[in-house]
């Protein structure tokens, strides 16, 4: 890793390691909240493991609901009366501790297990305001107790110094068999929408000072009204649902002190695990200074080359991953609360010749090629606002812009050709359970082919038959979808009625959308008819303006490269296809590369676009790699006339 931060842009000649995850989310939120669990591999001096690690932000929610007005950079919130004082409105933050370094304390116990006094350790700093404070309750488990009762602080502030100077006992409380753990509001926090009806969902910006009910937002990647990045006013309107969360730091997330540290230190930085932090775009040389390593020394977080300077405050940005080099000989797992969106969001594309370390923001993995979507990329390398905000694609490598994933033997490099960027309409393809050995899928078991209906049975017991007007080819197994299928109304007795219930002459009957329509298994199929299992017909098929289709898929149109499937589901394992890509730009035919085991449902398949390309693996399509969870990606930006921009990410959605 070292010799790659040293050139950014090269592949190591040193063995990585890409960890596995594991995610266990709950709660019906705005965002997916719980416990992330990483598990760090071990390392050593001479040769560490390393990954990319994203920590997103703190599960815990300040605040959620609507705005009220927006004006530049102030973001304004609707007050409500004080209980106390209906005069009085109040607004829902703490007044100027929104950006803040917390205040650190420590609370010791008398021997009646009451707060007798609390330390303050750090005072902090950056508070405009008073911060409040909190101290967990009793656990409960103090046999000796007759009552239970938490304690109460309360913080003294030096407005001039913008830190705490010193925190009372209001209430000594009683039941503690353990000091309880204070806590000083403050530190890092952002605004992020979250409104299902905002084209940026997903987005944070950082808070820079606030009152009770306003918030100052840094918006610095607006730098231009060109750059492809939206100031605060053009997406915060009246109403927008927002909410505020709180940052990560080096030391909220991985410990402050060797009581709750989390990755090895030693005074002697060789030893210790490191944690590098690129720097932001604009401030980045193209070199090895970009990467910036910490350590923790047993006292605190410093920098590695710098080791006289604290870094345990250092922001680590909600969009933004960390690198994790493990010298310590054992495994370790990180386990955080943290909070990610549920719908997609958005990357930060940095600008020309600069590079990003950008996270993966769901609690899932993502495919590679359906995180940039077809209409964010572009050919055209030239200075017009639309081009250089765009990703850039190009058969050379060295002239697209890259993305770069850790793999087990180091960092790989994939970009985009510009191939089926002229897709005009997406290829569907579905697939029926294996009819191999041992459930594995065949050539056979995949359909994308469509046609017309010349008739539809109406029949009193069994299942209802279509007719085809050509050879359909499909086998038992498949999943058909009738479409645009019109007939006349019947009864019990099969009798044609109108809109009234009463029995009418054939051909009279009220003309409904058949219910035939929509998706069945299909079952007895011959030459040109199929059975549509378990689907209960109640109209005569009506034969006049006859438009009725079936369809098992697509062929698409505009392709001009091969394309990989992704097979998801029904039960097994394993399977690999690839789109192949007739002359006339058309998925004509499947080539199956393996058949996997225990297909015993219809599979989802999943058509990518295309045209991701893996350097030293020639012309061969990449689509199913995976960013894992909790993990992301090193942006490099080479577009020429690139600029900072955001480009929507969006997830696989399976038909």
């Amino acid at each position: 890793m070292d010799s790659y931060l040293k050139k950014p842009l090269s592949l190591p000649g040193v063995v990585l390691v890409l960890l596995s995850h594991a995610i266990a989310w709950a709660g019906s939120h705005s965002e997916s909240i719980g416990v992330l669990s990483v598990m760090v591999s071990a390392g050593s001096i001479e040769a560490p493991s390393y990954t990319v690690f994203s920590p997103g932000v703190k599960a815990a929610t300040l605040f959620r609901g609507p705005v009220k007005s927006s004006l530049e950079n102030n973001v304004t919130f609707y007050r409500t009366p004080d209980i106390a004082n209906p005069a009085n409105l109040l607004g829902p933050f703490s007044a100027g501790v929104l950006n803040s370094i917390p205040a650190n304390a420590q609370a010791l116990l008398d021997e009646n297990g009451s707060v007798v006094t609390i330390n303050l350790l750090d005072g902090g700093s950056g508070y405009l305001g008073k911060p409040k404070v909190w101290i967990s309750p009793p656990r409960g488990e103090n046999l000796n107790a007759s009552a239970y009762r938490t304690a109460i602080a309360l913080a003294d502030w030096n407005s001039s110094l913008g830190k705490v100077t010193d925190i009372s006992v209001l209430e000594k409380g009683r039941g503690y068999d353990l000091p309880p753990i204070v806590s000083v509001e403050g530190g890092v926090h952002y605004l992020r929408i979250i409104d299902p009806q905002s084209s940026h969902q997903g987005l944070h910006f950082s808070i820079t000072r606030n009152s009770d009910y306003v918030l100052e937002l840094n918006n610095s990647l607006d730098v231009n009204s060109t750059d492809g990045i939206p100031s605060v006013s053009e997406v915060i309107v009246p109403d927008l649902l927002v909410e505020v969360v709180q940052g990560w730091t080096l030391g909220s997330l991985f410990g402050y002190n060797t009581d709750d540290l989390t990755l090895h230190s030693d005074a002697n930085s060789s030893r210790a695990d490191w944690v590098y932090l690129l720097k932001q775009p604009g401030n980045q040389q193209g070199n090895s200074t970009d990467y910036v390593p910490h350590f923790h020394d047993g006292t605190e977080w410093k920098l590695v080359h710098s080791p006289a300077q604290s870094t345990a405050h250092s922001f680590i940005s909600p969009e933004e991953s960390v690198i994790i080099a493990r010298r310590a000989d054992t495994n370790v797992t990180l386990s955080i609360n943290g909070a990610s969106p549920p719908s997609s969001t958005s990357w930060i594309l940095p600008e020309f010749n600069r590079t990003r370390l950008v996270s993966n923001p769901f609690p899932t993995e993502l495919k590679l090629s359906d995180l940039i979507g077809q209409d964010r990329i572009t050919e055209d390398n030239s200075s017009t606002e639309q081009n250089a905000s765009r990703w850039l694609a190009n058969p050379d490598q060295d002239k697209a812009d890259n993305i770069h994933l850790l793999n087990s033997s180091g960092w790989s490099t994939y970009w985009h050709d510009g191939s089926n960027l002229g897709i005009t309409e997406n290829a569907k393809i579905s697939a029926r359970k294996g009819s191999g050995l041992g459930g594995a899928l065949t050539k056979n078991d995949f359909s994308l082919s469509s046609g017309n209906i010349v008739a539809i049975s109406n029949p009193s017991t069994g299942n209802v038959v279509v007719t085809t007007a050509e050879t359909h080819g499909i086998g038992n197994g498949f999943w058909v979808t009738i479409s645009s299928a019109l007939g006349r109304l019947t009864n019990e007795n099969k009798e044609q009625i109108n809109g009234d219930g009463l029995v009418v002459e054939e051909g009279e009957g009220l003309v409904i959308e058949s219910p035939v329509n929509g998706k069945w298994e299909v079952t007895n199929a011959s030459t040109h008819t199929f059975e549509l299992k378990d689907c209960v017909n109640y109209s005569d098929f009506l034969t006049e303006n006859n438009q009725a289709i079936w369809s098992t898929g697509t062929p698409g149109a505009g392709y001009e490269n091969n394309v990989t499937l992704s097979i998801i589901g029904g039960g097994g394992f394993g399977a690999r296809a690839v789109g192949i890509v007739d002359d006339n730009g058309r998925i004509g035919s499947i080539s199956l590369t393996h058949g996997g085991l225990f297909y015993t449902q219809p599979p989802t398949v999943v058509v990518h676009p295309g045209g991701w390309r893996k350097l030293g693996r020639g012309n061969a399509p990449i689509n199913n790699l995976t960013i894992p969870a909790g993990s992301g990606a090193l942006l490099v930006r080479k577009h020429p006339h690139g600029v900072r921009s955001l480009i929507p990410l969006r997830t696989i959605l399976a038909e």
